[in-house]
């Protein structure tokens, strides 16, 4: 094996230094620019950038087409290298999320017989932070709980390998294979990526909120409701998962607060249920100011937009209910997103990387429903599948 080299290319120095980890033997020839050397590298590979490696007269490429032939095993083939074992497996697509989109992409991949992996730290995504979906087609009313069940029993069928309880925290997508790594020290390789990540609730950011988190405050209706029966409550939001808690608490609270920084934007169908509970009051327009209470919720202060008059509502639970973030952090550097952390995709969830998917609730598509996202699951797989045997 001969690389040739410049001095000062990062590149050129990744190459040495991923060759010798990997106890591969090989012939330096540094190649300024202009030099007979360089003139001969150019000569045998056809390109005038550093480095560039070969394998006898055979021409690899650079760096990153050196890592991808290890990935997949060709480079020790090359090289008459017996009984070499990768370090770690090669997938045809890594899915990074076990939502409703993760889980839909992964039945298609599955099923193109590709070699699918599945890293999630839970499974469900969101839709296990509530009680019951109503519009998903085929079901006029279904628990949510069940439908993810149902979700993955699907995809068990299969026998699409999971990996349940990690955090990624890190991702190369240079070069034809993309890197993930994990928190447990683990990293896996992937000729595709398709990040269904999902999002998170989005906070109030006000004075006592963080520090009363699970002793008062909520971002759970379906998980923590039935603690506040026989108290007042506030829900703070006026779109549909601030109604859906609404109705989660209709039957357990003695009253509910509604707070909302706008009018009722939630579908006619959830207000009008809302509206008829004579347990119901509506503080629109106001925005929350504070979080009273030393150990637990005590009270919830609140200033009206309009006016602003600052009131005190006496409550021992408040529900978050105003939106979500996108869980899309560690691709900030690597892939385009928007103001808010979305990342973009085109119309075949592509990215603007190669090789790199997205769909659901981590991108700029802009209804957040389950119905959606399994949809976007589905065209992220299909893509990446049209990817891969474009690239054969």
């Amino acid at each position: 094996m001969v690389v040739y080299t410049i001095e000062g290319c990062p590149f050129c120095e990744k190459a040495k230094l991923f060759l010798k980890e990997k106890g591969v033997r090989f012939k330096e020839i540094p190649a300024p620019f202009g030099s007979s050397e360089w003139k001969q590298m150019k000569e045998k590979t056809g390109s005038s950038s550093w480095p560039q490696i070969l394998i006898g007269d055979s021409t690899v490429g650079g760096y990153l087409d050196l890592v991808s032939m290890e990935a997949t095993g060709e480079l020790y083939e090359r090289l008459n290298i017996e009984g070499r074992m990768l370090d770690t497996p090669l997938y045809d697509v890594i899915i990074l999320g076990a939502g409703p989109a993760g889980l839909s992409a992964a039945i298609y991949t599955i099923r193109k017989v590709l070699k699918t992996l599945i890293i999630s730290k839970d499974l469900g995504g969101q839709v296990t932070w509530t009680s019951d979906v109503e519009n998903y087609l085929g079901f006029s009313h279904v628990n949510a709980s069940d439908l993810v069940a149902r979700f993955e029993d699907h995809v068990k069928a299969f026998g699409v390998e999971k990996i349940i309880g990690v955090e990624v925290e890190s991702v190369d997508l240079a070069g034809k294979i993309k890197k993930v790594y994990t928190d447990d020290g683990r990293s896996f390789l992937g000729k595709t990526l398709i990040v269904a990540t999902g999002g998170r609730h989005r906070p109030m950011n006000v004075f006592g909120e963080r520090e009363l988190v699970g002793r008062g405050v909520s971002y759970c209706s379906t998980c923590d409701a039935p603690l506040y029966e026989g108290s007042a409550v506030a829900v703070i939001g006026g779109g549909n998962s601030a109604m859906e808690a609404v109705l989660d608490l209709m039957s357990l609270a003695s009253r509910i607060f509604v707070v909302s920084t706008t009018p009722l934007t939630a579908d006619p169908i959830y207000q009008g249920k809302v509206k008829k509970s004579p347990k119901v009051e509506f503080f629109l327009e106001y925005e929350p100011s504070k979080v009273i209470g030393d150990t637990v919720v005590e009270g919830l202060e609140i200033r009206s937009l309009k006016t602003g008059e600052v009131c005190t509502l006496e409550v021992e639970g408040i529900f978050v209910e105003i939106g979500i973030m996108p869980n899309s952090s560690i691709f900030i550097d690597t892939l385009a997103t928007n103001s808010t952390g979305e990342i973009l995709v085109d119309s075949e969830c592509r990215t603007g990387v190669a090789g790199v998917f997205a769909c659901g609730d981590v991108t700029t598509v802009r209804y957040k429903q389950v119905v959606v996202a399994v949809g976007e699951g589905a065209k992220a797989a299909l893509s990446a599948y049209n990817y891969l045997i474009n690239q054969r």
